[in-house]
């Protein structure tokens, strides 16, 4: 820990070292274990049980460790975007940190897989190459948009407002994720943790190595595993002992009533608007 007054060097490498060594996660979802939106309880999880979390707990657990160090920080709401529907999740889906230091603010997210390995600067247009790919902000309005580079072009990740937040407002969404048939985190069972320049993931019953390319590109590969293997797996790849036994899954995905109703509104509209122009 570095015990130092506030720096951007500090902030880089508390940054880094948080997401190389602390995982992503949804196991205690589908190992019987109840995730509770609370920072002793975080700590505990993820500090003494060595764990990982969701990005509430990753983000919140980031946060206290900031405060506690003197960094002034902000809690800020933001919507992961569906990669299948295209479509925002709502409010409260997704929680990062703004840091204001040495006259610049800076988004902070240990939270998510595709995010930033280091802080980056909350300033319109910013572009920048990581270790995790390349990524840049766009702004439309009181709209932040952060995307990151493909082979097709950018790829937007989430959105977000400037408007400050409480770490007890995502409470009702840290309840969502871990509930809900819509929600990726009931959906499958995952662990993820970035590398320098790589990402290893399990889900359900494969490991997938990602390795990050110059440029924005990336090379996965993909084994399979039985469920006898992944207990071994998770304490070998990524030092997590269960105390519950796992349950391994990964089920597509169900689209929210309400985004169904927005998806066959458009398909619908589509088809009227085809027909006037025929």
């Amino acid at each position: 820990t570095n015990s130092g007054p506030p720096s951007l060097s500090a902030l880089r490498e508390l940054h880094r070292h948080h997401v190389h060594s602390i995982p992503i996660e949804s196991l205690s979802i589908h190992s019987g274990e109840k995730i509770i939106l609370d920072i002793s309880w975080i700590y505990n999880k993820i500090v003494v049980r060595r764990r990982g979390g969701f990005c509430y707990e990753n983000n919140g657990l980031f946060l206290w460790v900031l405060q506690q160090l003197g960094y002034q920080t902000q809690v800020l709401s933001s919507m992961v975007r569906n990669r299948i529907i295209g479509i925002y999740g709502p409010p409260f889906d997704h929680m990062i940190l703004v840091v204001n230091l040495e006259g610049r603010r800076w988004i902070c997210d240990v939270g998510y897989g595709e995010a930033p390995v280091e802080p980056f600067p909350l300033e319109a247009g910013w572009e920048e190459e990581q270790d995790s790919g390349v990524y840049h902000l766009l702004v439309e309005g009181d709209e932040w948009y952060m995307e990151r580079k493909e082979e097709n072009g950018w790829r937007s990740l989430y959105k977000f407002t400037l408007e400050e937040r409480t770490f007890e407002d995502f409470r009702d969404m840290c309840e969502y994720h871990q509930t809900s048939p819509s929600s990726i985190f009931v959906q499958k069972s995952l662990c993820s943790l970035q590398l320098p320049r790589a990402r290893l993931t399990y889900i359900g019953r494969q490991l997938i190595t990602t390795e990050y390319t110059k440029g924005g590109g990336s090379v996965k590969t993909t084994r399979k595993l039985t469920d006898e293997e992944i207990p071994g797996l998770l304490r070998d790849t990524f030092w997590i002992v269960l105390s519950g036994k796992l349950i391994p899954k990964d089920e597509d995905i169900v689209i929210p009533k309400t985004h169904q109703s927005v998806r066959f509104m458009i398909a619908d509209l589509l088809v009227k608007l085809t027909i006037v122009i025929l």
